[in-house]
């Protein structure tokens, strides 16, 4: 089984497992509404999908996608919310390949009202990004390898399934690297395990 289809798989487990372990979070909720602070740490998993042309012809259209979350904008509805994300991107064709780990600071608001079983939200972020990368330019031949820093941003736009679950698209700009566009849009689930 190829690393894609097993991230769809895990990503369809994942959203599964989820949507039942949201389900039992709606049961008591109305006894966790008065409770102090929601903080949640997450974890994540969807695909990637490279906006750049040369980036997609070389390691594919969809690439398997993790990390972490810490939210607690699922505290507050129709308030700012300040959110983390940790990314874990990684692409392999042959002897080409890249990893990149963006950090997000975003503000995020949820819509609507805490008792509501779906919510949209949206967020906007800044921060960086760590590069791993040994490329082979496809047009000139040259090969690029680089260990290095960038900035991104972020735009993300999705819905709450309780208070556990997430899923969510968002885009993602990195600077170029080498002349390396590594931006692109990503569909992840996210399951918030830990509270604090």
């Amino acid at each position: 089984m190829g690393i894609r289809n097993l991230a769809t798989v895990g990503l369809a487990v994942l959203v599964c497992v989820s949507g039942a372990l949201a389900q039992d979070q709606d049961k008591d909720k109305e006894k966790k509404k008065d409770e102090g602070a929601k903080n949640y740490l997450g974890i994540k998993g969807g695909i990637y999908m490279p906006t750049d042309s040369e980036i997609r012809d070389i390691f594919g259209t969809t690439i398997p996608v993790f990390g972490l979350s810490f939210d607690d904008f699922t505290r507050q509805a129709d308030k700012w919310r300040l959110t983390f994300d940790l990314d874990f991107i990684t692409g392999r064709n042959g002897d080409d390949k890249f990893f990149a780990a963006p950090f997000m600071g975003s503000v995020g608001r949820v819509f609507g009202s805490r008792s509501d079983q779906w919510r949209p939200y949206v967020r906007f972020g800044l921060g960086g990004a760590y590069f791993d990368y040994s490329i082979t330019r496809r047009s000139t031949l040259e090969r690029f390898s680089e260990k290095r820093f960038g900035f991104g941003g972020e735009a993300e736009a999705g819905f709450f399934v309780g208070e556990r679950v997430r899923v969510s698209a968002k885009y993602l700009w990195f600077s170029k690297v080498d002349d390396f566009d590594f931006s692109g849009l990503q569909i992840t689930a996210t399951l918030n395990l830990i509270r604090f």
